[in-house]
């Protein structure tokens, strides 16, 4: 009867498991790997640069000057949203996710030589209509500054306006009332600098970086992120534990090239298939990069410039090796 027990367990063991040659292949096929890809070549909003995409409960958004899209199974189809532009010029304003509610700092009109402005606050809980939670703020008036979250606040760092650039840092518990928390920060005037959040340190990029833990008190981690080369109009995200820098431009020409980072200090350079281009929109969603859109051109090579609105991801994706 044992002997018959142990036949048993030799033949079940046999049958209910692949070979080692077919766990090979099987493991050859399926293994996941990072890598850029395209899914698709022409999104539904139109060519543009300077717009915003967002990852908000469980939804991938499109937040472009002339309307918003949503997709709910990551970027493969859109449906156009009902929510409006209430910022206006997304070129100098933008939009920020705070407290599980898209919040609009401020409205914009115009251009640099000639605009208005005005300290409204919106907010939205449904992503269908906009509620306005103030129509007079204390919001600093200024533009090309990103918005960002940090400690349960949101943060306003630099900026400028028609006169001057700023070296200030304000925040706010409920983007109405806002604190100038310093003034003359060590770090100088900035615009357009990009805030990121890595391993709870927060990192303020230009062409140069700084750190900070508190949002206060900052450290400079690099003089240059590339050696003699100026690069600016990226976006930065934070993925697999790094930051990303996506869409530069250097040294006055654009570049597909990546820019990544696990310390603010070392940076290496990735090729990426999509074609130069600066001011793209990018968020990270599901453990993905999305990006899209950004221009290309305004050099003596190409002195007319190129829009796009192709969508391309980073990430895991089943393929053979």
């Amino acid at each position: 009867m044992k002997q018959l027990h142990f036949l048993f367990i030799i033949f079940c063991f046999g049958c209910g498991f692949p070979s080692e040659l077919e766990s090979k292949d099987e493991v050859r096929i399926q293994k996941p790997i990072d890598d850029w890809y395209q899914l698709n070549d022409s999104s539904p909003w139109r060519k543009n640069y300077n717009f915003q995409l967002f990852s908000l409960r469980d939804t991938l958004w499109t937040f472009h000057p002339d309307s918003n899209w949503y997709s709910v199974d990551d970027g493969q189809h859109w449906t156009a949203s009902t929510l409006p532009n209430v910022i206006n010029n997304h070129a100098f304003l933008d939009y920020v996710v705070f407290k599980n509610h898209m919040y609009g700092l401020g409205y914009f009109n115009g251009n640099i030589e000639r605009y208005s402005f005005r300290p409204t606050i919106f907010r939205t809980s449904n992503m269908r209509t906009w509620e306005m939670v103030a129509e007079q703020s204390n919001l600093p008036s200024r533009f090309f500054y990103h918005p960002f979250v940090f400690q349960d606040k949101l943060w306003i760092i630099g900026g400028e306006d028609q006169q001057q650039q700023y070296a200030d840092i304000w925040n706010s518990d409920d983007g109405i009332h806002w604190v100038k928390q310093k003034d003359q920060v060590n770090f100088g005037k900035r615009s357009g600098s990009q805030i990121v959040q890595l391993n709870d340190k927060l990192f303020l990029l230009n062409n140069d970086v700084w750190s900070s833990v508190d949002g206060i008190n900052w450290v400079k981690e690099a003089d240059e992120i590339v050696q003699e080369e100026q690069i600016f109009g990226y976006a930065a995200v934070v993925y697999d534990h790094q930051i990303w820098l996506l869409g530069c431009n250097r040294n006055g020409q654009f570049s597909s090239q990546v820019l990544v980072s696990s310390d603010g200090k070392n940076w290496k350079g990735m090729n990426a298939p999509w074609s130069p281009r600066g001011g793209i929109a990018a968020v990270v969603h599901h453990n993905k990069i999305f990006m899209t859109g950004g221009k290309y051109g305004g050099t003596p090579e190409h002195t007319e410039f190129v829009y796009s609105n192709d969508l391309w991801v980073f990430g895991k994706k089943e393929r053979e090796k």
